[in-house]
């Protein structure tokens, strides 16, 4: 009797020790994925390209880019307030169409981004003024929208918001909040329907988040902003100071960060993607005797 009950009390201890160890084994592999996952969060690797087309001399201060279709975008630069809508050949783009919406002069304009809902473009001025486009395949019809953002915001960012339908905006200095010194920028979004812009920002980019992403508190001026259409993560790139891309949730939560390699990209200016999201493009100005040009990168 006595045998029987030390081999009862020995079974007990080695199955308690085996459940105990094959849960520490589970949690160990949970936390693997986890962190697996963490790592996999930033869905495009920005240090390889899968294609690039060389840009015309023409848009060699190339600021913003947005898809049309597999082989056709339209493109703004910062000189002139003119829509150009590009063809992408096999490594170079040509100008199909040249589509002017104000008034061309020999100053500098300060054009910043565009984005595109169909037939109707939105370009975006650094001053805070965005000119809708109605019609820019054919009779374009020009109407200037006031954000009530101005020149010391330095408007720099434009996308149309999947979700809500209007446009959001990112300024690349004052975010005109309170307390300018926890925030690096600000982007807000402008109803379309109501013809004015929210009151509170739709994102607040804060430096000491990115400790939680790039192991260091990073200075991050927004100067491009673009909505993934499957995820509805908020992608916004700096090219000052850091250059660097980083993702946000659609609520304002940071996920991830990724620098940009200055050699491919020098001044990355736009980004954009294709309606399925499988495909990132980038545009980046020329320098240093290099051509502009138009970066696809392809998710992971």
């Amino acid at each position: 009797m006595r045998k029987t009950a030390g081999l009862i009390v020995l079974l007990s201890i080695l199955f308690c020790f085996c459940t105990s160890n094959a849960s520490d084994k589970t949690k160990a592999g949970t936390n693997a994925k986890s962190d697996d996952a963490q790592k996999e969060t930033f869905q495009y690797d920005l240090a390889k390209p899968a294609a690039n087309w060389t840009l015309p001399a023409e848009l060699k201060e190339v600021s913003g880019n947005s898809y049309i279709d597999a082989t056709h975008f339209l493109l703004i630069e910062d000189l002139h307030p003119i829509l150009y809508l590009m063809r992408l050949e096999k490594d170079k783009a040509v100008i199909e169409k040249q589509i002017p919406f104000a008034e061309v002069s020999d100053k500098k304009f300060d054009i910043e981004d565009i984005a595109v809902s169909g037939n109707t473009a939105y370009a975006l001025w650094s001053h805070g003024v965005v000119y809708k486009i109605d019609n820019w395949k054919g009779q374009s019809q020009v109407k200037e929208l006031n954000t009530d953002l101005d020149k010391k915001n330095n408007t720099e960012g434009l996308c149309v918001d999947p979700v809500s339908g209007n446009l959001l905006i990112a300024c690349k200095n004052e975010a005109g909040m309170d307390d300018e010194k926890k925030s690096d920028g600000a982007i807000y979004d402008f109803d379309l329907s109501k013809g004015k812009l929210n009151s509170d920002p739709f994102l607040v980019i804060e430096k000491k988040e990115f400790a939680k992403v790039a192991d260091e508190e990073l200075k991050f001026y927004p100067s491009t902003v673009a909505v993934h259409p499957g995820t509805h993560d908020v992608y916004v790139l700096s090219t000052k100071t850091s250059k660097g891309m980083v993702v946000y949730t659609h609520d304002g939560k940071i996920k991830s960060y990724q620098p940009i390699n200055a050699n491919i990209m020098p001044q990355p200016e736009g980004i954009c993607f294709s309606p399925d999201g499988n495909s990132l493009y980038i545009s980046t100005e020329g320098r240093h005797g290099e051509p502009a040009k138009l970066y696809q990168f392809n998710k992971k």
